[in-house]
């Protein structure tokens, strides 16, 4: 097997490139910056916003895996237009110049459970109900995932495509300005930490079960279409706060909620149905924090 992963050093590229190492796949990555782990056959530089990608080399893969993207990160600030880009525009031009390239593998790409938008109801959201969902979307990366998501509900290829709606990631290489490194490097370190009220329910899945998922749905021949990922856990985050501190055995300090603001918070809840992919191939996620909290490291 050949996989080509467009976009590197993010938390799923990285982990699917370890993944691959571990399983002796070999691996070819497109992306900006050189990764930052090595163990891969090649790496081609690409500026994707004016998608300079060799297609004929790339329909050689035998799965092509678009892990690019911007707008997530609540403290970084990107340029509108580049979110739109690489959140929607540049997948969908790399899926039709695959279709004049006779690319025959499996295409993956990835959604969010963002798209459900500003939702209080305590129900999961099947993969139908994320595509019809009009509830206010609070920023441009909801619109971004929306607008691709909807696209491959209509798209028509002559290749496999999977396009997966993701619900909260976590692993220990993540961003430390995320809730768990941010809140076990303030446990560790001992230093101040403020949240929003902390009420917002959330999804949580490890990067292992994405990953492994990913590889079960690809070889198991998985059909093209939206399939929902869903969290083995889920916590508000005032819960996932009192968690990191049971594990740690400190005590969560009374003054931390209350004290910030997120354009997100309009999302009370976020729950996503993972019943359609755990029909066809049988994974269910289930690696849990408590097992993995550890493996976070801080200097």
């Amino acid at each position: 097997m050949v996989i080509s992963i467009i976009g590197t050093n993010g938390l799923l590229s990285s982990s699917i490139l370890t993944f691959c190492h571990l399983n002796l796949i070999e691996v070819h990555l497109y992306g900006r910056t050189v990764p930052k782990l090595n163990h891969y056959a090649s790496f081609t530089h690409v500026d994707l916003l004016n998608l300079q990608i060799n297609f004929d080399n790339l329909s050689k893969s035998d799965v092509i895996i678009y892990a690019a993207g911007a707008g997530i990160q609540s403290n970084r600030v990107e340029d509108v237009n580049t979110v739109y880009n690489l959140n929607v525009f540049i997948p969908i031009q790399i899926c039709n110049s695959l279709k004049h390239s006779n690319f025959k593998g499996t295409f993956v790409s990835f959604g969010s459970y963002f798209e459900i938008g500003e939702n209080n109801e305590n129900k999961e959201f099947d993969e139908l109900e994320v595509l019809r969902s009009q509830l206010k979307a609070p920023n441009d990366y909801t619109i971004t995932k929306r607008m691709l998501s909807r696209f491959f509900s209509s798209f028509n290829a002559p290749f496999n495509f999977i396009h997966f709606i993701l619900p909260t990631i976590y692993g220990e290489t993540e961003s430390p300005h995320r809730l768990i490194p941010y809140t076990l490097a303030s446990i560790k370190n001992v230093t101040k930490i403020t949240f929003t009220s902390g009420e917002q329910v959330r999804q949580y899945v490890y990067i292992d079960d994405v990953v492994n998922t990913l590889f079960h749905s690809v070889k198991g021949n998985l059909e093209s279409g939206i399939y929902n990922i869903c969290g083995a856990e889920e916590f508000s985050v005032k819960e996932l706060v009192s968690l990191l501190f049971q594990l740690n055995q400190k005590v969560l300090p009374d003054d931390v909620f209350g004290k910030t603001e997120r354009v997100d918070v309009g999302m009370k809840v976020l729950r996503l149905n993972g019943e359609k992919l755990k029909s066809k191939i049988g994974y269910l996620q289930t690696i849990k924090i408590s097992e993995v909290f550890n493996k976070y490291n801080f200097q």
